[in-house]
């Protein structure tokens, strides 16, 4: 028998949700099991369409607000100057703060919700899944536990953030799943705080193709790439620009290491894709030129090529300054052989044992981050180490293999693929 999984991501660019799913996806045998996928318009993750994975698109107004720069009637100031107010009088008391929330839930519900459910629907229809996989956190995939209510189709959860579920959600949203997956024990703990009675859940931690990062850039290329002395040690970041994911106490650290390694370099990978980030990375720019960063701190923008350019680097930086729900950029450094230091914060101190296959830092310190990464630089033995160990870590617990093999068990657990 073949099951049919309908897949939905409503992510408006490519991330870490939607490489893990495709992961997933490509590692399924698609004689057991038949995929499609459903993803927000605004998304331009081809890889998909590319594997020949029947694929689906619905507009998503949220993230057309957010991309458009929208700030609800911030163009009309008087308007804006009045919901301001009358906001801030509504919250003052504890009813009236519960009826303002309320409003606000019924207002996302026919804004963004409805819609996208009901777009969803004919979808449903078409493919007539088995089962619905949702690829995120349930305020982040309301529509699809709706569109799935609808047409009496089980579905499942795969949760890969901190974004809570509200008073709502819980009441209406969360009895409607089969099950559970979370990324992480981190997010587990969060999701389910307060959840009286949660449906089956597992915790299958995001996986990584090692044979992705077998055919790297070597050390001279990378360098003559973006015009650095060859001799030189190259520390690099990888991620979309944003403020939480820290960029800011990379480039501080950089300018603290390179008073102990004059010759150390940066290199950021990854790019602005919303409207905080563009403004974000204008900041960045401007810290790096007032610590004299602008020769040594390269930006390479969205790189496709990522697996071919960390196996060059000699040291991964993760740099979140909130808890990270995984930390993808850590096993694919491990996979590289590239050795990590990690904010020790959320997913990131499950993968990596400080010392052994990687080293911890506290969130938002840059004298801590440089101490690490100098560490890493002039100790050879160590970054021996931490290479061995990190790959055996992928090895074990993070390849594509294992992580197809624990999802489609759960499916099978719940008795109804």
């Amino acid at each position: 028998m073949t099951t049919r999984i309908l897949y939905m991501d409503f992510a408006p660019f490519p991330g870490g949700s939607v490489i893990s799913l495709a992961h997933l996806v490509r590692g399924l045998d698609w004689e057991r099991w038949r995929p499609m996928v459903v993803l927000s318009a605004q998304n331009p993750f081809e890889e998909f369409d590319a594997m020949g994975v029947e694929t689906a698109r619905v507009r998503t107004p949220q993230w057309e607000r957010l991309a458009a720069g929208a700030r609800g009637d911030a163009g009309n100031t008087s308007a804006a100057g009045e919901e301001r107010g009358l906001g801030a009088f509504m919250r003052r008391g504890k009813h009236r703060a519960r009826v303002w929330h309320f409003g606000g839930d019924i207002r996302r519900w026919r804004q963004d919700v409805l819609p996208v459910a009901r777009a969803l629907r004919p979808i449903i229809d078409a493919f007539q899944p088995h089962l619905i996989h949702l690829n995120e956190a349930v305020p982040l995939v309301r529509p699809g536990i709706l569109a799935a209510k609808w047409t009496r189709t089980s579905v499942i959860n795969h949760s890969r953030s901190f974004v809570l579920p509200n008073a709502l959600d819980r009441r209406w949203l969360l009895p409607s799943l089969q099950g559970m997956i979370f990324i992480s024990e981190a997010v587990a703990r969060a999701q389910l705080r307060g959840v009286a009675a949660p449906p089956p859940a597992r915790v299958i931690p995001n996986p990584v193709d090692p044979a992705a990062f077998r055919n790297p850039m070597s050390r001279e290329a990378i360098r003559r790439a973006w015009g650095i002395p060859l001799d030189a040690p190259i520390i690099g970041m990888a991620g979309r620009i944003e403020p939480w994911k820290g960029q800011h106490v990379f480039i501080e650290a950089l300018a603290r290491l390179r008073q102990q390694l004059p010759n150390a370099y940066g290199l950021i990978l990854g790019e602005a894709d919303s409207p905080l980030g563009k403004v974000y990375k204008a900041d960045l720019l401007a810290r790096s030129r007032a610590l004299g960063l602008e020769e040594v701190l390269h930006w390479a923008g969205h790189r496709r090529d990522l697996p071919r350019i960390l196996p060059a680097l000699d040291a991964l930086a993760h740099c979140s300054v909130e808890p990270e729900p995984f930390g993808r950029v850590i096993i694919e450094g491990m996979a590289a052989g590239t050795p990590v230091v990690a904010s020790n914060a959320g997913g990131a101190p499950e993968i990596i044992e400080d010392g052994v296959n990687g080293l911890l830092a506290p969130p938002g310190d840059a004298d801590a981050l440089a101490a690490a990464l100098a560490r890493l630089l002039t100790d050879a033995p160590l970054r021996l180490r931490l290479i061995e160990n990190g790959r055996r870590a992928v090895e074990e617990r993070y390849t594509v293999q294992r992580h197809v093999e624990a999802v489609t068990a759960f499916y099978e657990m719940m008795g109804n693929c």
